[in-house]
């Protein structure tokens, strides 16, 4: 009886040994599992969507109000833009009746009306970095020209006119995992002329005239983006 109770303790004993050391083997597996698992969570988190290095944009609601826009950003710490960008505003519909009293006359935009300017965007990422509101900031060299007829010997009635554009607002910019990005946003315009004369088209002599008051106006943006470079 004795023997028997010895050999059940041995055969007990055996077994918990036998546990004990799969439970062993098993457990760098186990610890290796997690630490794989922490490694793609990192990995997923290190992915998420990224400013890229250039974004190349172009607004076609520029169409609509004061000249298309087209504009190249040097992106950095994945939160900043900044970079130059051209308007063509004898494109801009808007543009164009402000200029003819609302298409009611016979004056005539020169297809030499732009403005150069340089702007800056803070863009901090949220979530995956998809979804980013933005605030921008930015001033514009403005040069506009305009003409009409008016009958007589001298020849056409030129309008030349020049202004600083100071600009801000705010908006949001989707970013998708390839190369394509689309920002909607809202300004607000300061215009401020810095030359205004007129002259006839035979005639040499200029009249600079009075400078307007500052203007306030509003603006849409629609930009559409192509980023290339690294992150």
């Amino acid at each position: 009886m004795k023997t028997n109770r010895t050999l059940l303790q041995l055969i007990i004993l055996l077994v918990l040994v036998f546990v004990f050391t799969k439970i062993s083997a098993n457990e760098p597996e186990t610890k290796s599992i997690l630490i794989e698992s922490n490694s793609n969570l990192y990995q997923s988190s290190d992915s998420d969507v990224r400013l890229k290095l250039v974004n190349i944009q172009f607004d076609p609601l520029g169409f609509i109000f004061f000249g298309p826009q087209i504009g190249m950003d040097f992106q950095f710490a994945n939160m900043i833009a900044v970079g130059p960008y051209v308007r063509w505003n004898y494109a801009g519909l808007l543009y164009q009746g402000v200029i003819t009293e609302w298409f009611s006359n016979e004056t005539t935009a020169s297809v030499a009306s732009y403005g150069v300017g340089i702007g800056a965007k803070i863009i901090p990422p949220i979530g995956s970095g998809r979804h980013r509101p933005y605030f921008d900031i930015g001033i514009e060299k403005f040069k506009g020209k305009e003409s009409y007829d008016p009958g007589g010997t001298y020849g056409r009635h030129y309008y030349e006119y020049k202004a600083d554009i100071f600009h801000f607002g705010a908006g949001y910019r989707m970013l998708t995992e390839s190369s394509f990005n689309m920002s909607i946003g809202f300004f607000i315009g300061i215009h401020k002329e810095t030359e205004n004369f007129d002259y006839y088209e035979f005639e040499s002599t200029k009249d600079y005239n009075t400078l307007e008051d500052p203007r306030v106006f509003p603006g849409v943006q629609l930009m559409l983006g192509w980023q290339i470079g690294g992150n």
